[in-house]
């Protein structure tokens, strides 16, 4: 059981990231196919494994080992004799996968005619196999919603806001379900309509008349689940309490010593730029405060523009390792370390900087202006006015729901200014060149 549930909840964790692959449009594959549209017909016979991404993909033929596939719709009405590993925006199984099935999909489908030979682990919005499908071993399923009308060999696990079930089970069902009220009575807005049809559950368990389960029916859900009393269930049905959430006091004590150390934190960072780079920090500074509200939105693109980098990163890195696998095997370990070096490379800087730099130019900005007020007549080393920044930053952050809103403006005002200090490096105006006089 537990092997289960760490393939559930690591399907679970990769589901975001893969979700995105159906909007890649280039194809890589053993054989030549168009841009758009990847067919292998139905007298094709691919002899070993298949890696292919494309808009539509369409298997009528014989793939004789793996197949990787990524794709808006990914249709397979052949035969794949050992895993399918699919990733696209809908996955629609209406042949036979002799071994595993991974799949991350916003829609999966096993249409009557579906046979997987052994496991099925999927994740995504939807999950539905029809009467007739047949899945021989395991299904575990972390996803939105869920209707299983095939029938299963052994095991059902899973995580979803509804699950309705109207099939037979080999063995036991144990799941974990949203309260009612989370699954939304249509499919939600603002998110790519798939290409194929959706079921539309209620929330919650659901057992239908026609299901036989061959042991336990094991459930945690705010809510009694709707199970028909002509439901053949060997085990019987256990309903176990979902473990609450513990609510601790803030300890005051702790909160003290916490913040204290993000002080000494920042006052060494604080140190260390200002006596290493002081001209780049007290240019992103008049940068901030010259432009404050450009700053923040330039901030917010920068977010946006880490994630997309990372992600290219990730895609261009896997059609590589993909290509090498056909041409040049020995190239695919340095492509892998070289992929995962530079997101890595990107996450760290991109953390450091967040969390260290746009403190630090608040807090000198702030320093120096209570300073100004404090001691009009006198000038303040640009230490001491940093100093006294953080430690009216580090207070306020203290604040509850204050302190989150203002952590996050200071970090898009301080990606803000780093933004147009590299687009205007080369063409800077008098007003930027001005650094503050301390």
């Amino acid at each position: 059981m537990m092997r289960h549930k760490w393939r559930t909840a690591i399907t679970g964790f990769l589901c975001t990231l893969l979700l995105l692959l159906f909007l890649v449009t280039p194809v890589w594959s053993l054989a030549s196919r168009s841009k758009d549209q990847v067919i292998i017909g139905a007298n094709e016979v691919i002899a070993n494994d298949l890696y292919v991404a494309g808009r539509t993909i369409t298997i009528n033929g014989t793939v004789n080992g793996d197949l990787v596939a990524a794709g808006r719709l990914i249709t397979i009405n052949g035969t794949v004799q050992g895993d399918l590993l699919a990733a696209g925006q809908a996955v629609v199984i209406n042949g036979a996968v002799n071994d595993d099935l991974r799949v991350v999909s916003q829609v999966t489908q096993l249409s009557s005619n579906a046979r997987i030979g052994d496991d099925v682990v999927a994740a995504g919005w939807s999950f539905e196999s029809v009467a007739g499908s047949t899945v021989a071993s395991d299904l575990a399923f972390t996803g939105w919603q869920a209707l299983l009308a095939g029938s299963v060999g052994r095991n059902v696990i899973g995580s979803m806001a509804a699950l309705e079930l109207r099939s037979s089970i080999g063995s036991n069902v144990n799941v974990t379900m949203g309260a009612e009220g989370d699954a939304p009575e249509a499919y939600p807005p603002f998110f790519p309509q798939p290409p194929v049809p959706t079921p539309q559950l209620r929330a919650g368990l659901t057992v239908a008349d026609s299901v036989q389960i061959g042991s336990n029916l094991t459930y945690r859900s705010p809510d009694v689940a709707n199970i028909s009393q002509q439901a053949q269930i060997a085990g019987g049905v256990i309903r176990e309490a979902l473990p609450e959430a513990e609510t601790v006091a803030p300890n005051p004590v702790a909160i003290i010593v916490q913040q204290l150390q993000y002080l000494l934190a920042l006052v060494l960072v604080g140190w260390l730029l200002l006596k290493f780079v002081p001209s780049w920090i007290q240019r992103l500074a008049a940068i901030a405060s010259s432009k404050p509200l450009p700053s923040v939105g330039w901030g917010i693109v920068s977010l946006l523009l880490v994630g997309i980098i990372a992600f290219a990163i990730a895609v261009v890195t896997f059609v590589l390792t993909a290509l090498s696998a056909v041409t040049l095997p020995i190239l695919i370990i340095p492509i892998m370390g070289l992929g995962t070096l530079a997101n890595l490379a990107l996450f760290v800087s991109f953390f450091l900087f967040a969390t260290f730099v746009p403190q630090i130019i608040v807090s000198l900005l702030s320093g120096y202006w209570l300073m100004q007020k404090l001691q009009p007549n006198t000038s303040s080393r640009r230490f001491v006015s940093l100093i006294v920044g953080l430690f009216v930053f580090v207070i306020l952050t203290a604040i509850p729901l204050i302190g989150g809103l203002l952590h996050l403006a200071t970090i898009f005002l301080g990606l803000g200014a780093l933004w147009i200090w590299i687009r205007n490096k080369r063409d800077r105006t008098p007003k930027e060149d001005q650094l503050i006089a301390v």
